[in-house]
C-alpha cells in the first residue's frame, strides 16, 4: 500500500513545498499592506468574518489548496534546466535535405548552404541531460546502428559522423518518450526514474522559492538574508544532477533493449529501403587478349 500512496505523494510535495515558499515571500512582500481585522471593512472585513465561521481548520485547509495551486503554476521541470538550447545550424530551415533516409519526416543527412559549407557541422560531443558515463554508453548504442554503418562502408566517414550526432540529438528528444515505454515495460526502473525525477524537481524548485523569499527578505528586513542564495544555489544543483541520474535510467533501459528508441528503429529501416534502391556498381569489363 506505501508503494502505490508514494508517487501520489511525489506528485504533490513538489508544486506544495514550491507554493508556501511563494506563499512566504508575498506575505514579507505584500504583509504590512493587509489591514488588520480591527482596521478591516468592506470585503476585508468578510474575509476575516469567513475565517472566523469556518476555524482554522478551514484556513489551514484554504492556505494549503492555495499554495498548492500557486505551487502547481509556478513549479517547472528539472530537465527544463538542462535542455541544449535549440542550434539554428541544425534546424531544417537553415539547411538543404540531401536525398537520404528520412527519420521522423527529417532528412538523416543535411548539407548546409554554399555560404557555409567550409565551416562544417556544429560540434555536438557533449549533452548537459546525461552522466558523462551514460552519454558514453548512449554514443556506443548508437554507433552500432545499421544505417550509420552502412552510410561508413557506401558513402564516407563524414556522412556516418553527421548522421551518428542527428540520431543522438533524435534519441535525446524521445526521452519522454520513452520513459512512457519505460513505465509500461519495466516498472521496476521506472520508479527508480521517477523517484529520482520527483527528488530532482523537489530540489530545483524549492531553490528556486527560497531564492523568491531570500530577495523579498532582505528588501523587507537585511539585505543579509542575500546569504541564502548559496543554499538555493546548491539545492539547483543537487537537483540537476538528481534529473541527470533519472535520464540515466532511461537510457541504460534503452542499451539492455527494454524500451526501443523509434528514431533508432526508423533508421533500420532506411537501411533496407537504402540496400533495395541502390543499384550496384558495374565494372567495364577489358578485353583479354590471347
Amino acid at each position: 500500500m506505501l508503494t502505490q500512496i508514494l508517487p501520489g505523494f511525489r506528485e504533490l510535495r513538489t508544486p506544495l513545498a514550491t507554493g508556501v515558499l511563494w506563499l512566504l515571500a508575498l506575505w514579507v512582500a505584500l504583509g504590512a499592506r493587509v489591514p488588520s481585522r480591527a482596521e478591516a471593512a468592506g470585503f476585508a472585513r468578510r474575509v476575516y468574518d469567513l475565517a472566523e465561521l469556518v476555524g482554522r481548520p478551514g484556513v489551514g485547509a484554504v492556505l494549503i489548496f492555495t499554495a498548492y495551486i500557486v505551487g502547481s503554476v509556478v513549479s517547472i521541470p528539472a530537465n527544463q534546466l538542462l535542455r541544449e538550447p535549440p542550434n539554428d545550424a541544425w534546424e531544417p530551415g537553415n539547411v538543404l535535405p540531401d536525398r537520404w533516409p528520412i527519420v521522423q519526416g527529417r532528412p538523416v543527412l543535411m548539407r548546409y548552404r554554399s555560404a557555409t559549407v567550409a565551416a562544417g557541422y556544429p560540434a555536438f560531443a557533449d549533452t548537459r541531460l546525461l552522466t558523462q558515463q551514460a552519454w558514453a554508453d548512449l554514443q556506443t548504442h548508437v554507433s552500432t546502428n545499421p544505417l550509420l554503418l552502412w552510410l561508413e562502408s557506401h558513402r564516407s566517414e563524414r556522412h556516418r559522423d553527421v548522421a551518428e550526432r542527428i540520431l543522438l540529438r533524435y534519441v535525446l528528444e524521445e526521452l519522454g518518450q520513452l520513459g512512457t515505454r519505460l513505465h509500461a515495460k519495466n516498472s521496476t526502473l521506472y520508479a527508480d526514474h521517477d523517484r529520482l525525477m520527483a527528488e530532482a524537481d523537489l530540489r530545483v524548485n524549492v531553490g528556486a522559492g527560497v531564492a523568491v523569499l531570500a530577495v523579498a527578505l532582505s528588501a523587507r528586513v537585511t539585505p543579509l538574508f542575500l546569504l541564502t542564495f548559496t543554499m538555493s544555489t546548491l539545492l539547483i544543483i543537487m537537483g540537476m544532477a538528481r534529473a541527470r541520474q533519472a535520464n540515466d535510467v532511461i537510457v541504460q533501459a534503452l542499451v539492455i533493449g527494454e524500451v526501443t528508441s523509434t528514431a533508432l528503429t526508423e533508421a533500420d529501416g532506411a537501411v533496407e529501403a537504402l540496400n533495395a534502391t541502390t543499384e550496384p556498381v558495374e565494372h567495364p569489363t577489358v578485353p583479354m587478349t590471347q
